[in-house]
Formats: structure tokens, C-alpha cells, sequence
């Protein structure tokens, strides 16, 4: 929505100052683009996906001993005393619980380990658009993903740029 009314501001600006944008120098980014080539993205993609693989792996073994767990319960229930069949229980429950809180910190885990990795190459990406911005005269620079634009000319787009640029680094 923030982006909506942001871009909404930028058009009516743009429409009101149409002789000065004649003037503007613009290029257009494509972010998806940029953190599916560059390297360093990759890298933090691939420790992040196995990282999940992992507590996918926890989650299923703790779903393994709750079966297990329930399957004791119910073949056990004729044979165990009252005193067996609530140990049983009361293990079941508290390994019930275990598994759910896990399960509800998994997504947690993910967006903040998400945040710990992409962070700084976010902030290289972004230090390397400003120093293009700067260098090469650029007035506005879009991210087309994300954004209202329906159409920009591929030679707006320095994608290319950035990412040579990156690999500079």
C-alpha cells in the first residue's frame, strides 16, 4: 500500500513536471534478477534453504516419536497400570508441546536468519546503485520488481551494470 501511494505521489510529480523530466536521467533495476546472479546472494540462498532443510528434518524426527509415542498409548492402554498409562500421557503431552512451539518458531527462525544474511549484501547492492547514481548522473532509479511499472525501455535497465559492478567488489 506505503508503495502504492509513494509511486502514486511519483506520477502525479512526474505528470506536473513533465518539461523537467525531459531533463531527468532514470534507470530501472530488477532486484529478483540481481539476487538470482550475484554470487555472493546465492551463497546466503543456498545456507538459508539447507538451514530450513534442517529444522524440516527436527520437525519430522519429533513427529516420528509423537506417533510412536501415540501408538505405545493406544496398544498399551489394556495392559499398563493407571500409573504407566499417565507417564506415557503426560510424556506425549509434553513432547505435543515441544513439537508445536518448534513448528511455530521455525518461520520466526527463518525470517530472522533471512535478515542476518541478506542484510549486508542488501546493503552492498545498494551502495553499488548509489555509486552508479552518482557516477553516471542517474536522478531516479526504479526496482521494477514490486512496483507499478508496466513498461520501461530495456535500455533504461542497468541491471547489467550492477551486477558487473558487484562482481567487481
Amino acid at each position: 500500500m506505503r508503495k502504492s501511494i509513494v509511486l502514486l505521489a511519483a506520477l502525479l510529480f512526474a505528470v506536473a513536471a513533465a518539461p523537467a523530466l525531459a531533463e531527468m536521467k532514470v534507470g530501472i533495476i530488477i532486484s529478483d534478477r540481481i539476487l538470482n546472479e550475484y554470487p555472493e546472494a546465492q551463497d546466503a540462498q543456498k545456507i538459508l534453504e539447507e538451514e530450513i532443510a534442517e529444522w524440516q528434518r527436527q520437525a519430522k524426527e519429533m513427529e516420528e516419536e509423537l506417533t510412536e509415542l501415540d501408538k505405545e498409548l493406544a496398544e498399551g492402554n489394556m495392559f499398563y497400570s493407571e500409573e504407566k498409562k499417565a507417564q506415557v500421557q503426560a510424556k506425549f503431552d509434553r513432547k505435543m508441546l515441544e513439537y508445536r512451539e518448534f513448528q511455530a518458531n521455525i518461520e520466526r527462525r527463518a525470517m530472522q536468519r533471512n535478515q542476518e544474511l541478506f542484510a549486508p549484501i542488501n546493503e552492498k547492492i545498494q551502495k553499488v546503485i548509489d555509486e552508479i547514481a552518482q557516477e553516471d548522473g542517474y536522478d531516479i532509479i526504479f526496482d521494477a520488481v514490486g512496483t507499478a511499472i508496466a513498461y520501461a525501455d530495456p535500455e533504461l535497465d542497468i541491471t547489467d551494470l550492477v551486477l558487473e559492478e558487484l562482481k567487481k567488489q
